[in-house]
């Protein structure tokens, strides 16, 4: 089934790079006019343009979305050029790697949890009554495997992401009755500059083999989930098993990341470590080895 996008508007936050701009490409595609959000005003402005030399249409907003004044005037902006909001993907977020007892844990949680968390809770809440008054729309939230399963050296991270589905599920109910769609993705180890900043030997050791989804695979999946109406999707599928595992029992869970990060065939016969790995895929860029941004 070929879906077309045609006189919707999807607003799309974390959009400067990686999955937010891929997934502003394939709505483009598809004929949406898109919204692109982040902090960034320079490669927001490039990609718009990238969208409109496609044949799109394209309104680049740079936004904290940390700043509820900042959110406000990004949906009055929004509603001012197009008067309607069918998708909102809060995409937006940064990422911590570190263990339990490391002194900025607590730090690292709370900045992922601000920019992560609060910021798709704020924009969601302002973009909702557009919704409604509308009767139908769907709100997509990026969250990860780790939303379901954390994984060790990514603690910040993964009670982030699984506070995120949390909010996604209580949403969802919320919105029983209505023609407002609620889909939360999880994908696994995506080929994005989310941790390109830190060192192969401080990656989560769960990732050291892994070969990292690309960017065109799961915006594809998102862009089926909103057509599709899809309400959780795990990409890949294979990873299921891992969640199905987990559900069970969570010593097996466990001894299955532990053969991840011990040895690279481990993965191997799942399709999880048959290419390159994450370091590999993705071009070092100078800087801290700890602090990593979406």
């Amino acid at each position: 089934m070929k879906l077309d996008f045609t006189n919707k508007v999807v607003l799309i936050t974390g959009a400067s790079k990686g999955l937010g701009k891929g997934i502003a490409l394939e709505f483009a595609r598809r004929g949406a006019a898109v919204v692109l959000v982040a902090r960034s005003a320079v490669p927001l402005e490039q990609l718009a343009q990238q969208i409109r030399l496609l044949g799109g249409e394209a309104l680049a907003v740079p936004t904290d979305v940390t700043s509820a004044e900042q959110v406000s005037a990004l949906v009055s902006k929004t509603m001012d050029r197009f008067g309607r909001i069918d998708v909102l993907v809060n995409n937006a977020g940064i990422a911590r790697v570190g263990p339990v007892e490391s002194p900025t844990f607590a730090d690292d949680a709370r900045q992922t949890m601000q920019a992560s968390l609060f910021g798709a809770i704020s924009l969601t809440q302002q973009v909702l009554p557009i919704l409604r008054r509308q009767g139908s729309g769907t709100v997509v939230n990026m969250s990860s495997v780790m939303g379901r399963k954390a994984i060790a050296r990514f603690g910040s991270y993964g009670l982030v992401m699984h506070a995120m589905s949390g909010f996604s599920d209580a949403l969802r109910q919320e919105l029983a009755g209505t023609k407002i769609n609620v889909s939360v993705i999880y994908p696994a180890l995506t080929a994005t500059t989310l941790l390109e900043e830190v060192g192969e030997a401080d990656m989560p050791p769960a990732f050291r083999y892994l070969t990292p989804l690309t960017v065109d695979a799961v915006s594809r999946a998102v862009v089926v989930a909103v057509g599709r109406g899809k309400r959780r999707v795990v990409i890949p599928r294979i990873v299921t098993l891992l969640l199905v595992t987990e559900a069970i029992s969570s010593r097996m869970a466990d001894l299955f990341l532990t053969g991840l990060a011990r040895y690279r065939w481990f993965g191997w016969p799942v399709g999880l470590s048959r290419g390159k790995t994450y370091h590999q895929s993705i071009p070092r860029s100078s800087g801290s080895v700890r602090r990593a941004r979406a």
